[in-house]
């Protein structure tokens, strides 16, 4: 699989858990199932916004055993693979390439602040160990790890895997433009926080967005008006959906919330249960929450 294969709304899937808690593999079908009919062209797992950091080791790869068997390869499956140093994520990363996932997406290591060689380093050595695409994801305001369109330029000179970068930090557009110019066709962008970012990110070449995955339809929706080249409809979906995307985007535990609530209202999954530590809703949260939910269950 090449980057390009790489394209359109990735949706990073809920880990569901019944109400006490256990992971729930049969309720990934349904979430599969449901993202493909409202246009994802792949799926990621395991993922921050999967609560992929709450899973154990046996977890995280019954899960991207689970989602590789039920995709059947109609779309890439993207696994989330990273650790506090290069040995957990390399052993996370083999284990997911065994269970047939097409690309990994790995977040630097964040607990000691790692600087540009230990990067290229801790990059390199995931990708000669599982050499199936990589997908750096940067997501300074989550690990406190800056990185810059000149390291991953240096990073694609000297990593074959590497395919795409996912940009979680803001304001994005400028960065995009200058990882773009800087890398050309040898690496993909993703737009990441929730979207935010999506039509600037589009406007300045973007390969697509990853979204809470209750999000599908509208970010793959945009996706497909501005290749056609309607860029107002692009816009008018997205404004429509923006308040939603904006309340979501408070906390990682907001958007968890708000996607596991959604799906538990469309029967996508018996239970909205998170595991802890969460940030927990109060009653004027919830009751928001429900009143956006109302207005989509019905659609």
């Amino acid at each position: 699989m090449t980057a390009t294969a790489l394209h359109g709304c990735i949706p990073i899937l809920v880990s569901p858990f019944t109400s006490d808690g256990a992971l729930d593999l049969d309720a990934y079908g349904p979430q599969i199932e449901w993202v493909l009919a409202e246009g994802a062209t792949g799926v990621a797992v395991n993922a921050i916004a999967s609560e992929g950091y709450k899973l154990t080791e046996a977890e995280r790869d019954a899960a991207i055993e689970r989602v590789v068997a039920v995709t059947a390869g109609r779309v890439p499956v993207v696994a989330s693979a990273d650790g506090p140093g290069a040995e957990p994520a390399i052993d996370r990363a083999v284990r997911a390439a065994r269970l047939g996932a097409d690309a990994l997406m790995v977040l630097p290591p964040y607990f000691i602040k790692p600087g540009a060689d230990d990067l290229v380093d801790y990059y390199a050595r995931i990708g000669e160990a599982a050499p199936i695409p990589l997908i750096v994801q940067d997501a300074p305001q989550l690990t406190g790890v800056g990185m810059s369109p000149a390291l991953w330029e240096r990073m694609a000179d000297q990593i074959p895997t590497l395919a795409c970068i996912k940009i979680e930090g803001t304001p994005q557009g400028h960065v995009i433009s200058e990882a773009l110019a800087r890398c050309g066709d040898r690496l993909a962008v993703f737009c990441g926080w929730g979207g935010l970012s999506i039509l600037d990110a589009l406007e300045r070449g973007s390969a697509g967005s990853m979204p809470a995955a209750n999000f599908t339809r509208e970010f793959a929706a945009i996706q497909q008006r501005w290749e056609a080249q309607d860029r107002a409809g692009a816009e008018e979906i997205f404004s429509a959906v923006l308040p939603f995307v904006l309340w979501s985007m408070q906390s990682i535990d907001f958007s968890v919330a708000a996607t596991k609530e959604e799906f538990r209202r469309l029967g996508i999954l018996s239970s909205n249960h998170q595991r802890l530590p969460a940030f927990t809703l109060d009653e004027v949260s919830r009751a928001q929450l429900g009143r956006f939910i109302d207005g989509r269950v019905g659609e």
